[in-house]
Order: structure tokens, then sequence, then C-alpha cells
């Protein structure tokens, strides 16, 4: 049985995904690289250190500063975060009442930093439906590694087994696999491919067809 909820932040609650893509291509484009968008989706689900380390790597033989290029795509990201907020996705808020009114545990469980976490969720005022925080600087191991969605579960004081996760990506869905618990792929800025298919329970397209599945599942 389903006792809590575990929500992704970027792409899956807030609609970050798309800020953080413009603000690579532009911040490379500064550099003289034309990023592809498919460039900046290789990151999807990373925490803040793993991305640093990636780029670094990844234009190491480019003549790009991949740290540079991340610390410009974050000031250019913050410009929005931290003034008007991100905007919500789609049924979020519906699905927030909705598994308040059904005394659903809520945790948000998202590999970025607590900053972005707590001012996304201030800015668009859905503080009071969340129970727990786990956020990526709190975990050794980021997404694809289970670490994230355990400590909140743990926190919830509430079994794996009884958690469903809510993921945008491959990483996350693999994550809440090797966690033992159920998961649904709400695909944003990438479509699922066979391995999620197989470790997700269910890909959907947008948050309201969450609150079908949990009518039907419990």
């Amino acid at each position: 049985m389903i006792k809590a909820v575990l929500f992704d932040m970027d792409g899956l609650m807030f609609d970050t995904e798309s800020l953080s893509t413009n603000a690579f291509i532009e911040m490379a484009k500064k550099q003289g690289y034309n990023m592809t968008r498919e460039e900046t989706h290789l990151v999807l689900g990373f925490k803040k250190e793993a991305i640093y380390d990636f780029y670094e790597n990844y234009f190491s033989n480019k003549n790009i500063d991949g740290r540079k290029l991340v610390d410009d795509h974050y000031n250019k990201i913050e410009e929005v975060l931290f003034t008007i907020g991100p905007d919500k996705m789609p049924y979020l808020e519906e699905l927030l009442i909705y598994l308040k009114d059904n005394n659903y545990k809520i945790a948000v469980a998202s590999s970025s930093d607590l900053e972005h976490i707590n001012n996304n969720l201030k800015k668009n005022e859905l503080e009071g439906y969340i129970d727990v925080i786990a956020s990526g600087e709190e975990v050794i191991k980021g997404k694809p590694a289970p670490d994230i969605f355990l400590l909140a579960s743990e926190r919830l004081n509430i079994s794996p087994s009884n958690c469903l996760v809510l993921e945008d990506s491959k990483f996350g869905i693999q994550a809440a696999y090797t966690a033992n618990m159920k998961s649904i792929m709400i695909p944003d800025s990438i479509q699922p491919d066979e391995d999620t298919k197989l470790k997700a329970t269910k890909i959907l397209d947008n948050l309201g067809e969450v609150i079908e599945f949990l009518n039907k599942e419990n």
C-alpha cells in the first residue's frame, strides 16, 4: 500500500529544466561553443558537484572552461529563481491537495541543494504541503544511487516499499527501483528509454494522472 509520495523537483514540480537548458546554451555561446539541447540533458538528475565534474571532463578537450560554464549557468537561472521563482508544472497543486486530503505523507527528494528547494517552494507558496525534504547536498551518492529516496523515507518513517516516487529522469527512476520503491515517470525534456520503461511502475503524461493511479492502487 502506498503511504507516501516522494517528489523529484526540477522538471517534475517546477519548470526549471527549460531554464537550465537555455542558460547552458547561452553561457556556452559566450565561450564560443554552440551547445546542443541534448548536451544539456546529459546531467539531468545529477547532484551539483556531479554536474561540475561531468562538464569539466566533457569539455576538457574542447577549449571550454566547464566549471565556469556551470557557474555562469547557475548565476543565470538564479536571476529568475530568486526573483519571480519558477513556474509550477501542470496539476502540481491539485495533486498536493489530493495527497493531503487523503492522508499521504509528502516529501521532496531532489538533487538540488536546500537553498533552491526551499526557495522554489516558498516562491510558489507550497511549503505547507511538504512533510520532509531530502536534498542532494545531504547524501554522498546522488541519483542513480538510491540514497536520497532512502533518506526521505527514513525521515517520513515509512518503509521504502510503501513509497511512490514521482520522477522525470531515467536516473531518478533507476534510483527508485534500487530503493525498492514504486515509481512513476512523467517525462519532461526527454522520453524514457527501454530500460526506464521496464523499471518504472508507470509512465504518465502529467501529475494530474497520478490521482487516478492512486485511486486505483489504494
